[in-house]
C-alpha cells in the first residue's frame, strides 16, 4: 500500500467522528442505514462491472422506499464524507510542506495565474468556509494529535451535517467573485506572494471573473466595476491591517511624531480610493506619491518598516490596487461591435477608459482575449474597437486559438493581421516586445478528442513561437487549461513537459474552479505549487518539437472515431437520456449559461460537457477512439507509435492522464445509469455492447503501449486513493437517479456536488 499511515489514520479518525456527528444529529435509525450502506459499498471495491451494477440495483430498490428527507440526509452524508477526505489530504499536504522552500536558482521570468470561477460554485460559500476551518483543525491535529481537536471537530461536523453542500440558487457573477477573491486575496496568500517576490520570484494574479463576457449575458461594464471594487476592498483590508500595526509600532518611540502628518495624508488617500469610479487612476497615483513621501521620512529617521516595502511590493503586483482583469468576448460579437454600438463589450472598454484616467489602462485590464479567433479579421476587429474606445492601443488584444481552424491556421492569421496593422511595432513600444497568444484546451478537446487536440496545440505553439521570434517579438503563451484531463490538467510537469521554451520563460495559465481552492487555500500549498512550476520549468527546459508523421494516422483515427460518435444523433439521444445533460440548467453550477447561443441540440459548453461524463463515471471524452484507432494500425505503425511514446513528452503526459482516467472509470455505474434511462431495450443493449467494447480496446491499447499493468504506475498512491474513494461515490449515483425520477432538483444538485467531491473535479 502507498498512502502514508499518518494520512490513513487521519482519514479513519475523521470519518469515524463524522459518523458520531451523524448519530448525534439524525439519530440511530438513519445513522445505521447510512453505515450499512457504506459497508455494503466497501464490499464491491475493485469488483467487476457486473457485480457493481448488481449491488447498485439492490441499493436502488432499498432507497426507493426512502422518504425525500432521508435521501437528502444520506446524499449529504456521503458527499460530506468525500469532502472530509479531501480536507484530510489537503491538511496532510500542508503538514508535510511546513518547511518547504522554493529553490529559485533557475526560474521563469514570470508566473502568471488567471483565476476563474467555475465550477467551484457548485458548493455553497457557507460550506466552503466551514470546511476551511475544519482543514485548519486537521493540520493542527497532525502536529498536536487528534485528541486535541476532537471536541471542536465534532462540533464543526455537527454543523456540517446540517448544511447544504450545494447552492440552491444560481450563483450571480458577484458570488463567483466572492469565492475566488476570498481565496486568492486572503492576507496570508498576499503575504506569501510578497515573500516570494523578495526572493526574486515574480508570481502575478489576474482574473476573468467580471470581465469574461464571452457568451455571458450577465457580464458587462457593471460586473467589471463590481470586480474592481470587490478586489479593491480585499486589498484595502490587507493594507489597513498592516498600517494599524505599523502605527502602533512607531507610537512606541518619540521619533514617531515625525510620521504623523504623512500617515494622516496616507489614510486620507486610502479613503479616497475606497470606491473605484471615474478618474480612479489619478487617485491611485496620489496614494502612491503619499506612500513614497512616507518612505522618504522613515528613511531619514531610520524607521523604515517592512510595512513600507510590503506596500511597495503590493503596488508592484497590483498597480491599480485591483486584481487586474482579462476581458474576453466572442469573435463574432467583436466584429458585430464594429457597426452595432449596443454591444456590451464597447461599454466595457469605455468604462475602462473612464476609470483608468491618470494611470495605464493595462493596470486594470491586462488583455482583451478574442474567443474563437479564426481569421485575421477577428484580430483586427478587436484592435479597432479597442483603439477607438480607449483612444489608443492601451491594452493588448490576445487571439484565442481553441478549435482546429484557429490552431492549424494560427501563424497565417497573425501573418495577415500583421500586414494590416503594425502589431510588432506597437508591442515593441508598449509592452517590452511581448506578444501574447492564448490556446484553449477545453473546446479543442471537445471538438477533436483529447490526444488530437494536444497534438494540434503542440504544433501550433512551436510554429507560433518561431513566427513571433522572427518578428523580434517575445512570445507569451496563455494556456486555457484547468483541473481535469480534458481541460489540460494533470501535474505541472505533465502539463509543461512538451511546451516550447517561450512558454517556460513566462508561465501563464488559467486556474479554474475547484483548483483555485485546492492550490491556493493556504500559503504552504501555494508555495508548493509555485515550487513545482519552478522545478518543472527547470527540468523541462528547451524541449524540441517532434514531427508527428509517425503518430498522425493514429491521431486521425481517434479524431474520426470521436467526431463520428459525438455527431451521431443516436449518441446525442443517449447523452440526453443517460446523463444529467438535460438537467444542466437546473443544476445552477454557475452564473454562465450551460449552452452556447448557437442553434442545435449539441451546443453544450466544454466544461458542462465533461461534467456529464464525470457524473456518470464513464469519462468518455478522454479515451473514446484510442482503442479502435490502435486496433486498426498495422504492426509497423504500432511500433512507430511506441517509438513516439518513448521519446515524446506530450505523448507520455497524455498516457499518464489516460491511465488516471481509465482508473476512475466505473463501467458498472455507467451501466446502471444506462439501464435506468428511458432508452428502448434494444438501444440499451446496443450502447452497452458498443461502449464496453471500445473501453476494453482502450484498456488494451494502454497496456500494449506502456507495458504497464497498473493504470497509475507513475503515482501508485493515486491508484490507491481512487480505489478507496470510488465505491463511496456509488450511493450518490443511485440517489442522483432517484432525484431525477422524483424531479427533486435540490437533491439532484446535492448529488452532483457530492460526486464532484469524490471525483475531485466537477468538469
Amino acid at each position: 500500500m502507498f498512502i502514508q499511515p499518518d494520512l490513513k489514520q487521519l482519514v479513519s479518525q475523521s470519518v469515524k467522528l463524522l459518523g458520531e456527528a451523524l448519530l448525534a444529529v439524525h439519530g440511530k435509525r438513519l445513522y445505521q442505514e447510512i453505515e450499512s450502506l457504506r459497508q455494503e459499498m466497501k464490499k464491491v471495491r475493485g469488483k467487476s462491472p457486473e457485480i457493481v451494477q448488481k449491488a447498485l440495483e439492490h441499493v436502488y430498490k432499498e432507497l426507493q422506499k426512502n422518504s425525500s428527507e432521508d435521501l437528502h440526509q444520506k446524499a449529504k452524508a456521503f458527499a460530506l464524507m468525500l469532502e472530509l477526505i479531501n480536507s484530510c489530504e489537503a491538511a496532510y499536504r500542508s503538514h508535510r510542506l511546513n518547511r518547504y522552500q522554493v529553490k529559485v536558482d533557475k526560474k521563469p521570468q514570470a508566473i502568471i495565474y488567471v483565476f476563474t470561477s467555475h465550477p467551484t460554485e457548485s458548493r455553497s460559500q457557507n460550506f466552503l468556509n466551514l470546511m476551511s476551518r475544519i482543514e485548519e483543525l486537521l493540520i493542527e491535529s497532525l502536529d498536536q494529535g487528534f485528541d486535541t481537536i476532537r471536541q471542536k471537530l465534532f462540533y464543526y461536523l455537527q454543523i456540517a451535517v446540517r448544511l447544504s453542500l450545494a447552492n440552491n440558487r444560481r450563483p450571480q457573477v458577484k458570488d463567483e467573485m466572492e469565492q475566488v477573491f476570498h481565496t486568492v486575496l486572503d492576507p496570508a496568500i498576499l503575504k506569501e506572494q510578497i515573500s516570494l517576490n523578495k526572493k526574486d520570484l515574480n508570481v502575478s494574479f489576474r482574473t476573468w471573473v467580471g470581465g469574461d463576457k464571452d457568451g455571458h449575458p450577465k457580464v458587462g461594464s457593471g460586473t467589471m466595476l463590481e470586480s474592481f471594487n470587490l478586489s479593491r476592498q480585499k486589498l484595502l483590508i490587507f493594507i489597513y491591517t498592516e498600517l494599524k500595526r505599523f502605527e502602533e509600532e512607531v507610537a512606541l518611540i518619540a521619533e514617531g511624531k515625525f510620521l504623523k502628518a504623512e500617515l494622516s495624508s496616507l489614510k486620507k488617500h486610502l479613503q479616497d480610493i475606497k470606491k473605484v469610479s471615474s478618474g480612479d487612476g489619478k487617485k491611485v497615483v496620489r496614494l502612491k506619491k503619499s506612500l513614497s513621501k512616507l518612505r522618504t521620512i522613515t528613511d531619514a529617521h531610520l524607521m523604515t518598516s517592512p510595512f513600507i516595502s510590503d506596500m511597495e511590493k503590493l503596488f508592484w503586483f497590483f498597480p491599480a490596487l485591483v486584481l487586474p482583469l482579462e476581458i474576453r468576448e466572442d469573435s463574432e460579437r467583436i466584429k458585430n461591435a464594429l457597426t452595432n454600438k449596443s454591444e456590451p463589450i464597447l461599454d466595457m472598454l469605455t468604462t475602462l477608459k473612464n476609470i483608468s484616467q491618470g494611470l495605464d489602462a493595462k493596470w486594470y485590464v491586462r488583455g482583451f482575449v478574442i474567443s474563437m479567433c479564426q481569421t485575421a479579421e477577428d484580430l483586427l476587429a478587436a484592435m479597432t474597437i479597442t483603439t477607438k474606445r480607449l483612444g489608443d492601443f492601451s491594452i493588448p488584444v490576445i487571439p484565442l486559438f481553441e478549435n482546429e481552424q484557429g490552431l492549424v491556421n494560427g501563424v497565417q492569421i497573425l501573418e495577415v493581421a500583421f500586414k494590416s496593422f503594425a502589431f510588432p511595432t506597437e508591442h515593441q513600444k508598449r509592452w517590452g516586445s511581448r506578444f501574447e497568444v492564448m490556446v484553449g484546451y477545453s473546446d479543442s478537446s471537445k471538438e477533436n478528442g483529447v490526444l488530437p487536440a494536444r497534438l494540434m496545440i503542440e504544433k501550433a505553439l512551436f510554429e507560433l513561437e518561431k513566427f513571433l521570434l522572427k518578428k523580434k517579438l517575445v512570445p507569451v503563451f496563455f494556456h486555457g487549461s484547468g483541473g481535469s484531463t480534458s481541460r489540460g490538467g494533470g501535474t505541472v510537469h505533465e502539463q509543461i513537459s512538451w511546451w516550447p521554451q517561450s512558454a517556460l520563460n513566462i508561465f501563464k495559465v488559467t486556474i479554474q474552479g475547484e483548483m483555485v481552492q485546492r492550490n491556493f487555500n493556504n500559503p504552504l500549498i501555494m508555495r508548493s505549487q509555485i515550487g513545482k512550476v519552478v522545478e518543472g520549468c527547470k527540468e523541462c527546459a528547451s524541449p524540441q518539437w517532434q514531427d508527428q508523421a509517425d503518430v498522425i494516422s493514429f491521431s486521425q483515427g481517434i479524431q474520426e472515431a470521436y467526431r463520428s460518435l459525438v455527431n451521431d444523433s443516436d449518441f446525442q439521444k443517449l447523452t440526453m437520456l443517460a446523463t444529467p445533460y438535460d438537467y444542466l440548467n437546473l443544476l445552477k453550477i454557475g452564473s454562465r449559461p450551460t449552452k452556447r447561443s448557437a442553434k442545435g441540440i449539441f451546443s453544450l459548453r466544454a466544461i458542462p460537457w465533461i461534467l456529464c461524463w464525470t457524473q456518470t463515471r464513464l469519462l468518455l471524452p478522454i479515451w473514446w477512439g484510442t482503442g479502435v484507432s490502435w486496433s486498426n494500425l498495422s504492426g509497423g505503425e504500432k511500433k512507430k507509435v511506441k517509438a513516439y511514446y518513448a521519446s515524446s513528452p506530450l505523448m507520455q503526459s497524455y498516457i499518464k492522464n489516460l491511465g488516471f482516467t481509465l482508473a476512475k472509470v466505473e463501467l458498472g455505474v455507467w451501466n446502471f445509469h444506462l439501464e435506468h434511462s428511458n432508452l428502448a431495450s434494444e438501444e440499451k443493449v446496443f450502447w452497452r455492447k458498443k461502449i464496453t467494447e471500445e473501453f476494453n480496446l482502450s484498456v488494451q491499447f494502454f497496456h500494449e503501449l506502456t507495458g504497464e499493468k497498473d493504470f497509475t504506475w507513475f503515482r501508485p498512491w493515486l491508484g490507491e486513493s481512487i480505489y478507496f474513494r470510488s465505491s463511496m461515490i456509488h450511493p450518490l449515483n443511485v440517489i442522483q437517479k432517484l432525484a431525477l425520477e422524483r424531479n427533486d432538483h435540490i437533491l439532484l444538485r446535492e448529488t452532483v456536488t457530492g460526486i464532484a467531491c469524490g471525483m475531485l473535479t466537477t468538469g
